[in-house]
């Protein structure tokens, strides 16, 4: 059996999307995990009215982020746990959704309910937005790939700012049905100062509800631009952080993040990546990136350049989401992505990082693959 086979598969259905019958989707929202948008909106197509699985999973573990896409090839079929995926009139495999967590249901002491606030990606990692809010879309200067705000207005489907005491319950809730290992926390971009009180109030509802001294997972904040900026998140007792770079290749950055590469260079990126580990430790760092957006030379250099640096990289799998000026536009083939992933895992395994999956791991990775060429590497 091909080894990389599911690492392959993977990779199509993020670039080809997938679609799912209607009995298969029966138990969606009820039984089994369904998307709330706690950010984005990573389907091909909106689907406002209907409840789609947020990730599903394959044979060997592999966590698979759904992406809908009415002329994909690929479907899931049957009911319940009798799932199939196929293509075309050949079936491929068994595939499952995730179940849904049971905090999904409940509420916080201020009568919210508790999915609108923190939503469980993949099997194990907790996804807090703290602010569904980014200041270059007022501009007309968001990232060419981003929807925020469009899923936002089209599905309105979480709190759009969360109570810090909410998301720390929230945190306590997941924690204590024993699926969720670690967090990620993001709040698109706006003032420092204001952000780093902003997570050091949330980090400490999360630690006095849940007991940690330091919590398992990862800030993404806004581009930390200095030492103590960065140095004020290591304080919050969050144990990892990442800063979203999306591209490497220094033109190609400025032409699809007007905005954000107009406040933040590449080189302060990587400034803040090299002081950021010095501070969080190596491989409590992550680079992330937006792949199939630049040529996979450029994107193998900056992977290269940060794992030299004792940090780790997530690259996103591209798609183009609805919303976005990039809506409509097509994505590598899946051949390209499994092809530079595989060279990219090379590179981490030679650099040598220490793994880091105490805050991030494969099971969190429906939309990434490079966890997944490292987990056949034997690094989990």
């Amino acid at each position: 059996m091909n080894e990389y086979r599911y690492l392959e598969l993977k990779a199509e259905l993020l670039a080809e999307g997938i679609q799912a019958s209607e009995e298969a989707l029966s138990g969606v929202g009820n039984e089994y995990k369904e998307q709330n948008h706690g950010l984005f909106g990573w389907d091909f197509e909106d689907h406002v009215g209907t409840s789609l699985p947020d990730d599903f999973m394959l044979p060997d573990g592999t966590i698979v982020q759904f992406r809908k896409n009415s002329r994909s090839p690929y479907k899931v079929s049957g009911k319940g746990n009798n799932l199939t995926l196929s293509k075309g009139e050949e079936e491929i495999c068994r595939a499952e959704w995730l179940p849904r967590p049971a905090y999904y249901n409940k509420e916080t002491a201020n009568n919210n309910k508790m999915v609108k606030i923190g939503q469980v990606g993949g099997g194990d990692c907790l996804f807090f937005c703290y602010q569904n809010y980014c200041s270059h879309f007022a501009g007309n200067e968001e990232c060419l790939f981003c929807n925020l705000v469009s899923t936002l207005k089209t599905y309105d489907s979480v709190l759009k700012k969360k109570d810090t005491e909410d998301i720390g319950e929230v945190a306590g809730e997941a924690f204590s049905e024993g699926k969720v290992k670690h967090v990620l926390l993001t709040g698109g971009c706006f003032n420092h100062q204001k952000e780093i009180e902003l997570v050091a109030d949330i980090m400490k509802s999360i630690r006095k509800k849940t007991g940690f001294s330091r919590v398992p997972g990862t800030i993404l904040p806004s581009p930390a631009k200095g030492e103590d900026e960065i140095k004020k998140y290591y304080d919050t007792g969050i144990q990892a952080i990442g800063f979203s770079m999306e591209i490497w290749d220094e033109k190609l950055y400025q032409a699809i993040c007007p905005g954000k590469s107009k406040n933040t260079s590449r080189g302060t990126f990587v400034n803040s990546i090299e002081t950021a580990v010095k501070i969080f430790g190596a491989g409590n760092v992550y680079g992330v990136f937006v792949m199939g957006l630049e040529p996979k030379r450029t994107f193998l250099e900056g992977v290269r350049e940060i794992t030299n640096m004792g940090a780790n990289v997530v690259p996103f799998v591209w798609s183009p989401n609805p919303g976005s000026k990039l809506e409509g536009h097509r994505a590598p083939a899946g051949g390209w992505f499994v092809e530079t992933t595989l060279e990219a895992s090379e590179i981490v395994c030679n650099a040598g990082v220490p793994s880091g999956i105490e805050n991030h791991c494969y099971k969190c990775d429906g939309n990434s693959l490079l966890h997944d060429a490292l987990r056949l590497k034997g690094i989990e």
